[in-house]
């Protein structure tokens, strides 16, 4: 067993093991524990979803646009057909994205979260461990380097911070599901895997700029992009909770308990 797998089968422990004590905590306060974990079904889904597909191609789009300014990638023809999409894009980062967002954020986030909820700044707290969890998590990737698991790990403050200002998956999971299918579209490797793009792109520059073989997250436009993606996140639950705290990561209203009246998310 590689070191990465053992890891990786820790984490997946960890997760469930948080995830359980989640469940447990939620039931024992009476509160809807689906909802309160994130699971949540409301006219908001479809929403959170499409956001978050329109800012992660934004930030990748942007990402191809620099780099191929600066040179450091070569632009060919893809090889994408209607009839791969499905099979060898879509569905296979559905299910990518769908896994790791409901064992990162939803089991083990929720478990976290709930630990170091008495602290003033704990949400932030469990956001930072729970993203170098995500970050180290992809080492055994190919093309895996320090930088690309600190780039990685931004993605996974992205998808924590998107997760805890909504109390839901959906935008985390459209902002994951995109950045993926955008990265792969636009030919880049998604975490060092290949899937059939738009374009076909090779690195022609230092893997400091471009990722080289692991992926836009190992380069430094790509992290630039995730960050701008944070703002990006923030300016939209800003917009719909204008009361909410970026210090202390509250946006959306907690779930309410059993046998209370269920109010619109406005």
């Amino acid at each position: 067993m590689t070191a990465s797998l053992a890891f990786s089968i820790l984490t997946y422990l960890l997760a469930l093991g948080l995830g359980g004590f989640a469940v447990i905590h939620y039931a024992r306060k009476r509160k809807p524990v689906l909802r309160s974990m994130g699971l949540t079904l409301n006219r908001w889904l479809p929403i959170d979803i499409a956001v978050g597909l329109a800012i992660t191609f934004v930030a990748i789009g942007l990402v191809f646009v620099v780099e191929l300014l600066l040179g450091v990638v070569a632009v060919q023809p893809g090889t994408l057909t209607w009839s791969s999409f499905a099979s060898e894009v879509l569905v296979p980062l559905i299910q990518a994205a769908a896994l790791e967002e409901f064992l990162f954020r939803v089991l083990l986030l929720s478990g976290v979260a709930i630990l170091l909820s008495r602290l003033t700044h704990g949400r932030w707290i469990a956001v930072l461990l729970t993203a170098a969890l995500f970050g180290a998590g992809h080492l055994g990737n190919d093309g895996a380097t320090a930088v690309s698991a600190f780039g990685t790990g931004l993605g996974g403050v992205i998808y924590a911070v998107a997760f805890l200002a909504t109390r839901s998956v959906w935008l985390p999971f459209g902002l994951h599901l995109g950045w993926n299918m955008a990265q792969g579209l636009f030919g880049f490797p998604i975490s060092g895997n290949i899937v059939p793009g738009w374009f076909s792109t090779a690195s022609t520059g230092p893997e400091l700029l471009n990722g080289g073989a692991y992926g836009p997250e190992g380069g430094i436009p790509g992290m630039l992009a995730r960050v701008l993606i944070i703002a990006m996140v923030f300016a939209y639950v800003k917009t719909r909770w204008p009361d909410g705290s970026i210090a202390t990561l509250r946006f959306a209203p907690a779930p309410e308990k059993h046998g209370a009246v269920l109010q619109p998310t406005t």
